[in-house]
């Protein structure tokens, strides 16, 4: 059986270079050259990460997989989790929330939610995001999944499903628990993935402050209302164990900057916001390929028709450093093994990894554009005639 022949690189990077397959695959991503702006130091952090949301690329890393306890980060899975039974139609923002006893009494942080007092799923979330409201974290997960500990399986299916590895969950408010625990860089991944779901959370997480039921509640982000800061959360760890995690949008770019084991509120504030400083002065992000763009193109003369077109699933923008304009990129397509028709319109042949300076920095899906069936015989004749002309 002959196998399939990449005859291009259909879409080449405009300042950069276009390679044939090879069959090894290479590692994965790392960081490229960093930019002539110094990384920030920061100060005596356990764990940290910066990443560009448009791009998915991580910028800088700090003890990125070490183990920690994630504290009230943990209610970014909730609000996840939320979301989605929102979008599903299970509960709406709207409705009024039944408070149990558990809710009532929940520790730490609250939105001083209470039985018999009026209270909806939208205050429960402005609750939850503003000023980490326990209660709010509880109510919210006896809502949606009748139970918490329903509700924490939810939580544990969702991060399977977003390959965060590190994290698993015990509770859906963050107090701390045997058992509960994350890092920095599945921290990250989660408020991207987030932020791409559900949009909507930057509408609320970002505000200094809330009032339900005469209470004014404010958001313990101490970089909160300032500029471009539109969330995320905050969590105390253990004493002098502060936990941050701040997403910014300028100028079309997004960036999550997320803080672990700070030894106070403001140091965590201050390392957040030097990352987030780092990412807007250091990197310029650069887009490649639009959405459904044609970026291979396949040839198996056993195929009807004999040319299969290979896509991209999204748009895909790359992080570079600043003043590094001419400097190229290297995009690689390696095709799926043992590649053979049929092949649906959408489904995968490929991918496509893209390089700066010999650093991999972003592995892209490709699928066929088309469906391609298993040329017959007269068929296979014609493109056997053809291949001789």
């Amino acid at each position: 059986m002959k196998s399939p022949k990449v005859l291009a690189l259909v879409a080449t990077i405009a300042w950069g270079s276009a390679n044939a397959a090879t069959p090894n695959l290479p590692p994965l991503p790392t960081l490229p050259p960093p930019p002539p702006m110094p990384a920030p130091q920061l100060t005596g952090i356990q764990g940290a990460v910066l990443l560009d949301v448009n791009s998915g690329q991580v910028l800088m890393a700090e003890n990125a997989e070490k183990s920690l306890n994630p504290s009230g980060l943990v209610k970014l899975m909730t609000a996840y989790v939320m979301y989605q039974a929102e979008k599903q139609g299970l509960v709406q923002p709207q409705q009024q929330v039944h408070v149990s006893d558990a809710a009532w009494h929940a520790q730490g942080s609250r939105l001083f939610i209470q039985p018999r007092l009026p209270v909806t799923m939208a205050q429960l979330e402005s609750g939850l995001l503003i000023d980490g409201g326990n209660d709010a974290a509880i109510a919210i997960a006896q809502t949606v999944a009748g139970s918490v500990g329903g509700f924490v399986d939810l939580m544990n299916h969702d991060a399977a499903a977003m390959g965060l590895q590190y994290t698993h969950f015990t509770n859906p408010d963050g107090l701390p628990q045997p058992g509960q625990t994350s890092t920095a860089l599945d921290i990250a991944r989660l408020s991207e993935r987030l932020i791409q779901a559900y949009p909507q959370v930057l509408q609320v997480a970002g505000k200094a402050s809330y009032t339900y039921n005469h209470i004014i509640q404010y958001n313990y982000n101490p970089l909160a209302g300032q500029g471009a800061i539109n969330g995320l959360g905050v969590g105390l760890a253990a004493k002098n164990s502060w936990n941050l995690d701040v997403s910014a949008i300028r100028d079309g770019r997004t960036l999550v900057a997320v803080v672990l084991g700070a030894p106070s509120r403001s140091v965590a504030g201050s390392d957040a916001s030097a990352l987030l400083h780092y990412g807007w002065g250091g990197w310029q992000n650069r887009p490649l390929y639009a959405a459904g763009q044609v970026v291979v193109q396949i040839h198996h003369v056993d195929w009807s028709p004999e040319v299969v077109q290979g896509v991209t699933t999204r748009a895909v923008v790359v992080s570079v450093p600043q003043q590094q304009q001419g400097a190229k990129l290297q995009a690689q397509f390696v095709p799926q093994t043992d590649l053979k028709a049929p092949i649906g319109a959408g489904e995968p042949i490929g991918t496509l990894f893209v390089r700066w300076h010999g650093h991999l920095l972003q592995t892209i899906p490709v699928v066929a554009k088309a469906a391609v069936q298993p040329a017959g015989w007269f068929t296979r004749l014609l493109h056997e005639g053809e291949s001789w002309l």
